[in-house]
């Protein structure tokens, strides 16, 4: 009888020990909107994105002597022209795929550093986001968000760690974003010309 219970907890603390660590960071920022501006109504923009890093992964970290490159868990290009969209959108711009005014959100870059010693970890996150507006007339404007975040505590960086940290950083770039008017005054500005 112990020779039945025996073996097959053996073999579930030894397959137990050989599970791959999580490598997915789940990347869910908060999204503040602007206010309204009545006199945008009608003008239609045209919307897109580009991921300008040499390398997709947001950290990579020294685990169990194993480096683990830890990625997103949804496509942060997506995610940051969904916030600027919904940005645009409360101002009342309209998007589409022929607008006037045609902006592009490209990430330069968005890295976690994570440092680890014996006792302590240091995180830090830096963003560095453009977005490029160009309109039917030629004239062109280009808007450079760029935010770090610190972050130390004991022993080892967890995954939550790191996450808590990205999306900080990423809350306050698209907080200043929806705070920022120079896009939105290039647009009312170039829109109808």
């Amino acid at each position: 009888m112990p020779q039945r219970i025996f073996f097959p907890l053996m073999a579930l603390f030894i397959l137990a020990g050989c599970a791959r660590p999580d490598t997915t960071l789940n990347i869910n920022p908060t999204m503040n909107l602007p206010q309204q501006d009545p006199s945008l109504m009608g003008a239609t923009i045209s919307l897109t994105s580009a991921d300008q890093r040499q390398d997709s992964a947001l950290a990579k970290v020294n685990r169990d002597g194993q480096l683990l490159t830890l990625t997103p868990s949804r496509d942060v290009r997506f995610l940051l022209q969904e916030a600027l969209e919904k940005q645009l959108r409360a101002r009342g711009y309209m998007v589409g795929p022929e607008g006037s005014v045609n902006v592009q959100i490209i990430i330069n870059n968005l890295y976690a550093d994570v440092q680890e010693g014996d006792l302590r970890y240091n995180i830090v996150t830096k963003v560095n986001i453009s977005i490029i507006s160009q309109a039917k007339n030629g004239q062109q404007q280009t808007k450079n968000f760029r935010t770090t975040h610190n972050t130390k505590g004991a022993f080892t960086a967890s995954n939550k760690n790191i996450e808590d940290v990205i999306n900080a950083a990423l809350t306050d770039t698209i907080n200043e974003m929806a705070q920022d008017t120079s896009i939105s005054d290039f647009i009312r500005q170039n829109a109808r010309n």
